[in-house]
């Protein structure tokens, strides 16, 4: 099954989103992914120009394909300034003032790279930079990733997703 978890989120304007670390539905590159030694780093990422109205950005990277029910989430930033162009390789551990990290699916406030169980095939790492009317989202400590989403639904102006692959060593 080929879930795509924007399918069937509510339409809003797009935006253009980039990096120069992947083409889009290309692989990620080998920075991306955690290994032995470490969590791997985030990918490069621009965008803009971005929706009249936006003021705050939440970054978020998906594995639709994990192998467990509903995916797996790998990264969620919010209250990146709408001032900021992109987030260069690895800003994961330099996010730029104000914004904040959200628990992934395995517990980090962090990047968790891509690390696909032997066997698992190909899949698909959807980044989605969501641009907001707000300067800052308020989200209750310890709130899931579905409770970060709900919240964003009424201040969502416009949405860029870039889907890269990654596949089990």
């Amino acid at each position: 099954m080929e879930h795509d978890p924007y399918a069937k989120a509510f339409p809003v304007p797009a935006f253009p989103l980039t990096s120069s670390d992947f083409p889009p539905g290309g692989p990620l590159p080998p920075s991306a992914y955690a290994t032995t030694d470490g969590p791997g780093e985030s990918p490069a990422l621009s965008w803009g120009p971005l929706p009249e109205g936006a003021r705050s950005l939440v970054v978020t990277a998906f594995d639709a394909d994990a192998p467990i029910p509903g995916g797996l989430w790998h990264w969620a930033v919010k209250d990146v300034p709408a001032s900021v162009g992109g987030l260069a390789r690895g800003a994961a551990d330099r996010l730029p003032p104000g914004a904040s990290h959200l628990a992934n699916d395995l517990g980090h406030a962090a990047y968790s790279g891509a690390k696909p169980p032997p066997g698992t095939g190909t899949h698909r790492m959807f980044v989605a930079v969501t641009a907001l009317d707000v300067d800052v989202l308020e989200v209750p400590r310890g709130a899931s990733l579905a409770m970060l989403h709900i919240l964003m639904i009424p201040h969502t102006v416009g949405r860029a997703v870039l889907v890269g692959t990654s596949v089990a060593p």
